[in-house]
């Protein structure tokens, strides 16, 4: 599916912890995606949810919410929308002959985001550069210092440009990623290996 259309799309992420579903929205914002999101915290409320909202494409499902038997809990809920595209967090995706796509707890966040990536993206879309392959190199450099926490006028004494250049940069990259936060661009930043995590201020 192209970026575009991913604006319009409707995507449902069901897992009982809060900070697992907000988790799954940064990611999103990461590579990204910024559709209609909806949430559940249960398997009942994820089946009401596919099945009181018109059009979800996507559901991101952990696998806390489905029963011992994952295949007859992804049957159900294919059953309510067979055209549903599943992505399921889990422990050992042998316990499933079911057709989803599965991210294993153990998994670095290159292949989470790899796999994320996958999911959403269609593997014939034309444009099959990563995100930052299609930044240029000074790019790249106010993209790390944004995300390390330097303001405009200390990237532009940094990289010895002007304040204007530096804005210009940071939009083009926010077009170029579809990510408008600075949080956003931080995990985006980390997630590739761009920086590290302990480099960040505050």
């Amino acid at each position: 599916m192209k970026q575009s259309e991913l604006y319009k799309t409707k995507v449902c992420i069901a897992d009982k912890h809060f900070i697992h579903r907000l988790g799954v929205k940064t990611i999103l914002s990461v590579i990204g995606i910024e559709p209609d999101l909806y949430e559940a915290d249960t398997f009942i409320s994820t089946m009401s949810c596919l099945k009181d909202v018109e059009g979800i494409k996507f559901a991101v499902v952990a696998q806390d919410i489905l029963d011992p038997d994952m295949n007859e809990s992804i049957l159900k809920l294919k059953a309510i929308n067979q055209d549903i595209k599943l992505l399921v967090v889990c422990d050992d995706c042998c316990k499933c002959q079911t057709n989803a796509l599965f991210i294993l707890e153990e998994d670095t966040r290159q292949q989470v985001l790899e796999k994320f990536q996958s999911f959403f993206y269609d593997d014939n879309e034309e444009n099959t550069e990563s995100n930052s392959d299609l930044l240029s190199e000074r790019e790249v450099d106010v993209l790390k210092a944004v995300a390390l926490g330097y303001s405009n006028k200390e990237i532009a004494e940094k990289l010895f440009i002007s304040i204007n250049t530096v804005i210009s940069h940071r939009k083009n990259i926010t077009e170029k990623l579809g990510i408008k936060t600075i949080a956003g661009l931080t995990v985006y930043a980390v997630m590739n290996d761009l920086i590290k995590p302990e480099n960040v201020k505050g």
